[in-house]
């Protein structure tokens, strides 16, 4: 295999590994800092829904090292465990955004819905990416890996978030609060010079995830301040109506 190719065939496995180093690192002061200390007491919940997402971007990056390094049999041997892994970040997504949701009434927040619309969408861009990834699974490996990578875009820009609640904004509203997600965003420049250097295009599904992702995160913090989401539309979709 000449050289670049064996380059452009580590680009899903080398991208995996940098989400999942940037999801376990992005939690140091909001959680494993606090849970090793003991200064602060988390709901079992909590507990849970940080293993299955850790479980799922660690997962990610294994299964994306052992295609590029030839086990295929294996990583599809350990499919089912994402699927099911996958398949249940969303409950445990929005009900941990219920039980914020709660926090903050009780403290007498202004808009205790307003951060409920990053769990909404980014749970929502997951799942359809990565249903659309189990269903290419056997069927399509261009779009299967593409989908799986933008699913994990998903979750990567929810993760970097954390670091807001510890530093001081740099930037004003609303490009602070768009900040973590268009950050993540920048793994679509990065998928899209790949798919140019491999494909000689742009694939659709890169299109069609940066069409859907940058909008939606530019948008979200706009909506999440606006009486329409918090007066209407959270409380009937998470429950509170």
């Amino acid at each position: 295999m000449p050289p670049a190719a064996k380059a452009r065939s580590r680009f899903f496995a080398n991208a995996a590994i940098l989400m999942a180093v940037l999801v376990v690192s992005s939690f140091p002061v909001t959680y494993f800092g606090p849970l090793l200390s003991g200064s602060k007491q988390f709901l079992l919940l909590r507990h849970l829904h940080g293993a299955v997402f850790f479980g799922w971007i660690g997962l990610y990056a294994w299964q994306a090292n052992l295609v590029a390094g030839g086990k295929v049999r294996l990583h599809r041997e350990l499919g089912l465990a994402g699927v099911a892994l996958g398949g249940a970040m969303v409950p445990l997504g929005m009900w941990l955004a219920v039980q914020a949701i709660e926090e903050r009434m009780a403290q007498g927040v202004a808009r205790p819905f307003e951060f409920a619309v990053y769990n909404f969408f980014d749970l929502t861009l997951f799942a359809c990416f990565f249903a659309a990834a189990v269903y290419h699974a056997s069927r399509n490996l261009e779009w299967h890996r593409r989908e799986i990578y933008v699913a994990a875009i998903c979750v990567v820009g929810p993760a970097i978030s954390r670091w807001e609640l510890v530093l001081p904004p740099p930037l004003p509203f609303p490009l602070f609060d768009a900040l973590p997600n268009l950050v993540a965003d920048l793994f679509l420049v990065a998928l899209a010079l790949h798919d140019r250097r491999a494909l000689g295009r742009i694939h659709p599904v890169t299109l069609f995830a940066a069409a859907v992702l940058v909008p939606f995160n530019l948008v979200e913090p706009l909506l999440g301040r606006s009486e329409v989401w918090n007066a209407t539309l959270a409380p009937h979709l998470y429950g509170f109506r």
